[in-house]
């Protein structure tokens, strides 16, 4: 453990990691997320995190990679959606995390293919969470729709984080910084709950 890089970054995304299962923002179907930590490196979490690991990760678990997802720290496997994250952490200068997540109440919408409206003061300014089309799990389509999504909304993903929303599968956040794309995981999380319950109270 003493020998790993970017050991302060590894010890956030463990605490990341489990805050997003505890608090319902993943489950046993997947998520995963990556951080950038040199113009040509980042870190990411390892296949499984979720399904085998219940989100309890270690700091040796995390992957450091170059922008070509070869592995240079880490035994582990590389989750299926690190060309997803590599898309977008190489090619925007301003997002340094980008979470893939399944929240409770954003499957809600994510299953019926609904972008989620931003109805709370928390999300103001960053538009609804648009959908990408229908793509197949696990593809190099589907990152590279996700990465369309992000170029098409680019003048607001290098101020502000943004989301977007995977049809049937779950949705993807960025942020400058691990915490800010965890904020904006746990933001539309909650509009996405107020906007399923404000037409019943």
């Amino acid at each position: 453990m003493s020998n790993l890089s970017f050991i302060e970054t590894r010890q956030e995304m463990v605490k990341v990691a489990k805050m997003m299962w505890d608090r319902r923002l993943t489950n046993a179907a997947g998520g995963n997320f990556a951080v950038k930590v040199a113009p040509d490196r980042m870190l990411i979490t390892p296949s499984l995190m979720s399904d085998r690991k219940h989100c309890e990760l270690a700091v040796e678990d995390m992957l450091l990679v170059d922008f070509d997802l070869n592995i240079l720290e880490g035994t582990g496997k590389l989750s299926r959606e690190s060309y997803m994250h590599q898309l977008i952490l190489k090619n925007f200068d301003n997002i340094g995390c980008t979470i893939h997540a399944h929240p409770m109440y954003c499957m809600v919408y994510v299953v019926q293919s609904k972008p989620i409206p931003n109805i709370s003061e928390a999300t103001m300014g960053r538009g609804e969470v648009g959908c990408i089309p229908y793509t197949k799990a696990y593809t190099r389509e589907l990152s590279e729709n996700v990465y369309q999504y992000f170029e098409e909304h680019r003048a607001i993903a290098e101020k502000k984080p943004i989301g977007c929303i995977l049809p049937l599968h779950g949705v993807v956040v960025s942020g400058d910084d691990i915490f800010m794309a965890y904020s904006m995981l746990e933001r539309i999380e909650c509009d996405a709950m107020c906007g399923i319950f404000k037409n019943n109270i």
